[in-house]
């Protein structure tokens, strides 16, 4: 037993004894590698400070380089380079070819096709009313993007050597000179096909389309003979050419013919009927007025007299303070005195526009509303219908009593000379509450907007504005209404021609002055 733990010692003793060793190469080995890795990075680092060090130098040499370049130049007296200023990114080196293979050139081509309007409903609809507000933002875009650079841009047309702008002068340019100025930006071999200006053509093209609604391409697409022509290569493409393009929506816009210069004549000579359809809203008639002579401009047409006419148009506005505002403007004109002086259409318009805005926001002005002459003549006018009821009422009792008087006279010729009775027809008084009731509802007047007619029973009765009843005749018929009127127009032509008195110096209202006769008349 002794024995056999003893070799069991030794044996174990002996195993331990190689572990121990392993353990120990193992180390051995691990702080070989790691001498070796640290030497490794320590000639990594060497390198990398020894390439830190050439480039330091040659940034040294760089900056000495650039230094004497500088001094170079400054012994020669020329300027260090300036940066290009641009106004916007599309007029920035705008006669070179747009990159679309950077962000940059995405950016900009994403720009110019950009719809002028967000929403369908706000979209061009070729409507005469919305034509200058497209115009406008066409121009807008045009200008950022650089369409009408000198050598790259697509909107200048000469004419008889005379440059013409398109979008304010498309009335004056065929559509054949258009197709034919523009062959070098559209045909194959065009010395711009491949150049800035084929590039802002497109753009262009795309913006005019989507800045349209649904219905107004359909109707432009029609003509599309007009605006896309083939390019002449082979295999031959169809280019539409955007200036063509807007020239055909304009055409459609205004039906450009000599015609529409009449039609566009009779709009602008028609502000006044106009101003009075609108109740005097002075935007409304401004807007108007923009649009039609925009149009005419386009043409080579202007308008005479643009003054007198927006006077004359301001004359019709339904509210007497504004009239009389603006009356003094006109005299201030004419007479070349105090904001009228040296004033053209413009400033008359921006008066006009002004003063109304001002009056529309005034809370204790009602716009429109009766100015101090037309409330006296509203207040004559229900002294006119109190008097008027006084009378029928006045006539109604001495009728009464004349007829009481008839039939005692009848009563007495019956009794003293025997002859024939007289007799007339009365009511039938068997009944006074149905009386006093049926009585009543004839003087109920009508309320405004009700019928003057009415049915009740088997009879159509009419409302006298004379009698203030419901009676059977009509207003036109009434045999009072005539007779008022014979007196009235006696008196009228008694003060014309029997009265020798002078006349006043002052005048009187005409309205006044017929009220106040009819008045005598009734109270006669």
């Amino acid at each position: 037993m002794a024995l056999f733990l003893y070799l069991l010692c030794v044996v174990l003793c002996t195993r331990l004894e190689a572990s121990i060793q392993d353990i120990q190469n193992s180390i051995n080995q691990l702080a070989t590698n790691t001498n070796n890795a640290i030497s490794d990075l320590a000639a990594q680092v060497q390198a990398l400070a020894a390439a830190a060090s050439a480039n330091a130098a040659n940034l040294q040499q760089l900056q000495q380089n650039q230094q004497q370049n500088q001094q170079q130049a400054g012994a020669q007296g020329a300027p260090p380079a300036a940066v290009t200023f641009a106004i916007s990114p599309g007029t920035s080196n705008q006669s070179d070819v747009i990159d679309y293979g950077t962000r940059y050139g995405m950016a900009l081509y994403d720009m110019g096709i950009k719809p002028l309007f967000d929403s369908e409903d706000t979209k061009f609809d070729l409507e005469n009313d919305g034509a200058l507000n497209f115009e406008k933002a066409v121009e807008r875009r045009a200008k950022t993007m650089g369409w009408y650079d000198s050598q790259q841009g697509i909107l200048t047309f000469n004419v008889d050597g005379e440059d013409l702008d398109l979008l304010t002068d498309y009335g004056r340019i065929e559509s054949d000179e258009i197709k034919t100025q523009s062959e070098p930006v559209f045909l194959h071999n065009g010395a711009k096909r491949n150049a800035r200006a084929a590039q802002n053509n497109d753009m262009m093209q795309v913006m005019l389309f989507d800045s349209l609604t649904q219905n107004a391409q359909t109707r432009v697409a029609v003509f599309k003979d007009k605006y896309e022509f083939k390019d002449g290569g082979t295999p031959e493409k169809k280019i539409i050419v955007a200036a063509a393009l807007y020239k055909v929506i304009m055409k459609l816009t205004t039906l450009d013919t000599k015609i529409t210069d009449k039609a566009l004549r009779d709009i602008i000579q028609g502000l006044p009927a106009y101003c009075l359809q609108v109740q005097g809203d002075i935007d409304k008639v401004h807007t108007r007025f923009n649009n039609t002579y925009a149009q005419l401009k386009a043409r080579g047409e202007d308008v005479s007299d643009k003054e007198a006419l927006l006077f004359n148009t301001y004359a019709q506005v339904p509210d007497k303070d504004y009239r009389d505002y603006m009356t003094r403007q006109k005299d201030d004109y004419y007479d070349n005195a105090g904001d009228m002086k040296n004033a053209t259409y413009l400033t008359i318009m921006k008066k006009a526009a002004g003063k109304f805005n001002t009056m529309k926001q005034d809370a204790t002005h009602t716009w429109g509303g009766p100015s101090e002459e037309d409330q006296k003549v509203i207040a004559l006018e229900a002294l006119l219908d109190k008097n008027l009821k006084l009378t029928k009422d006045l006539q109604a009792k001495l009728k009464a009593k004349g007829n009481n008087n008839n039939n005692n006279d009848g009563q007495s010729d019956e009794g003293g000379g025997g002859g024939k009775t007289k007799t007339k027809n009365k009511k039938n008084t068997s009944n006074k509450t149905r009386q006093r009731e049926d009585e009543a509802w004839k003087k109920v007047a009508p309320k405004d907007g009700e019928p003057k007619s009415k049915q009740v029973g088997k009879k159509t009765w009419n409302w006298c504005m004379h009698h203030q009843a419901w009676c059977i005749h009509k207003s036109n018929e009434c045999k009072l209404g005539k007779k008022q009127q014979e007196k009235q127009t006696k008196i009228a032509n008694s003060a014309t021609t029997d009265d020798p008195t002078p006349a006043p110096a002052t005048t009187i209202n005409p309205t006044y002055a017929a009220m106040l006769a009819q008045i005598a008349a009734q109270c006669e």
